[in-house]
């Protein structure tokens, strides 16, 4: 346990103790009279609060139903005793709600409080699950089995202990404050779970002080609170249903793109077995040429060019394989050995289009990831100034690499990139061509950021396009 967390329970230990002391008559409602009389407009503003509330709750069983999410299915269960929990409140303390709902029950007014703790905590450990967050999910755990324990003993003595001396929203605080401090990448739904939720706690904070009572101000701020937590929370799903969508949808390309990978180098395989033994076969006929004209310069010249050919060719055909085998072997590799791969598979396209590339090596250096998936990230970026260079009719087009130590970087003179896309390129599904995926950059960045630690940035201007892949 961190020292963070130990001031946590801290304040919270001290917390309780002190509103125990102080409000111990609170924690045992024996009184059953409305404290509060609630006018025509505050009537209408917790009638609507539950009109949201309900929605709310029909609207995330209803997904779970559909989609079979267990977090729509706790946070519904939450939103449903949410709901019962107000009709209680409002039966006890609340006037018309008293007579209109006539449920005073201190029994039921207990389960329902648990009840939304015990859904609360099952839902955000639901949530939170993408974020990989093992310390959270401990503290749910214990706070889960705290709250049936507390459950169970309601059930038998018909009062509850825990909740009762411990307010949920604190322990909701706890987590949520917990999860901010651990988790390093934000997101929307994360800050709206968080906007949702800190209404409420707020709201049950000052209530529980008794500092609406002191004021004496009959309106229904928890409804409300309630009211946008389920707004809020609802919306937080959605967009993380939405996220998570669209990164099956990447992995799915992903597997598509290691499909196609492994397809074409099936076919390359096939193809250079098929070219084996020609090409062992013209070797050997030059041993044999080389022989017979021993005292001929001028045939001993070809014959020399026509094995180098033959090693070129060969040559070729292992470059190729290897960079089509899907291999996810892991190792230590240079950096300029298979910037030079890259380059030789893709000389010839390069060659057509009449492409100057150069090769600028300061100072070499090794790195530690698949070989493969850098070779792809390069050839890539390599293809796609490639592509603009043809589509721009670039006169004196160039590509250049230099490598530094810690360093690569792939240079065009195709015009830049335009500054409405700058931004957009890493996106998944963005693309400026026509019949391009829009998942390539996107695949790139995740390769070199993810699997190799390092960094993928791009610059540009109205002449040159930089990309820079930087390990640390």
């Amino acid at each position: 346990m961190d020292n963070r967390l130990k001031i946590k329970l801290l304040l919270i230990t001290i917390f309780v103790s002190f509103t125990s002391y102080f409000y111990y008559d609170k924690h045992f409602i024996t009184n059953t009279d409305a404290i509060y009389h609630f006018n025509h407009l505050s009537f209408l503003i917790a009638s609507i609060s539950f009109g949201v509330i309900i929605s709310a709750g029909i609207y995330n069983l209803a997904f779970y139903f559909y989609i079979r999410n267990r977090q729509y299915l706790y946070y519904g269960l939450a939103q449903l005793s949410t709901l019962l929990f107000l009709i209680n409140l409002d039966s006890l303390f609340i006037s018309p709600f008293d007579e209109i709902f006539q449920l005073k029950s201190t029994l039921f007014f207990d389960l329902t409080r648990a009840s939304i703790l015990l859904f609360s905590m099952l839902f955000i450990k639901e949530f939170l699950k993408t974020y990989n967050l093992v310390k959270i999910h401990t503290i749910i755990k214990i706070i889960i089995y705290l709250t049936l324990l507390d459950i169970l003993f309601t059930l038998i003595f018909s009062f509850s202990i825990f909740t009762n001396f411990v307010p949920i929203f604190i322990l909701i605080w706890l987590v949520l404050s917990e999860a901010t401090q651990e988790i390093k990448e934000k997101d929307i739904p994360f800050y709206s779970l968080l906007i949702g939720w800190y209404v409420v706690i707020f709201i049950a904070f000052i209530e529980h002080v008794g500092f609406i009572k002191f004021i004496g101000i009959s309106f229904p701020f928890i409804h409300i609170g309630f009211a946008m937590e389920s707004i809020f929370l609802s919306l937080a799903i959605s967009y993380k249903f939405k996220m998570v969508e669209e990164k099956q949808k990447i992995q799915q390309s992903l597997l598509l793109q290691q499909s196609r990978l492994a397809s074409m180098g099936e076919m390359v395989s096939i193809i250079a077995h098929q070219w084996r033994q020609p090409l062992n076969f013209l070797s050997m006929a030059n041993m044999n040429l080389k022989k017979i004209h021993t005292d001929n310069q001028d045939s001993q010249m070809l014959i020399g060019e026509s094995n180098k050919q033959i090693e070129y060719m060969s040559s070729t055909i292992d470059s190729f394989r290897n960079f089509y085998n899907p291999s996810k072997k892991r190792e230590q590799f240079s950096v300029e050995s298979a910037s030079k791969e890259v380059l030789k598979i893709s000389s010839h396209c390069l060659n057509l289009a009449h492409i100057k590339v150069t090769l600028t090596v300061t100072e070499n250096f090794k790195i530690y990831g698949n070989k493969n998936e850098f070779e792809q990230v390069l050839l890539n970026i390599i293809n796609n100034a490639k592509d603009a260079i043809i589509e721009r009719k670039i006169k004196n087009p160039f590509i250049s690499l230099f490598i530094n130590k810690g360093m690569i970087t792939i240079k065009d003179n195709a015009q830049g990139i335009d500054k409405e896309y700058i931004n957009k390129i890493f996106d998944p599904y963005f693309s400026t061509k026509a019949e391009s995926d829009g998942i390539g950059l996107y695949i790139s960045k995740m390769i070199i950021e993810q699997e190799m630690g390092a960094t993928l940035q791009v610059k540009s201007n109205s002449e040159n396009t930089t990309f820079i892949i930087e390990f640390f």
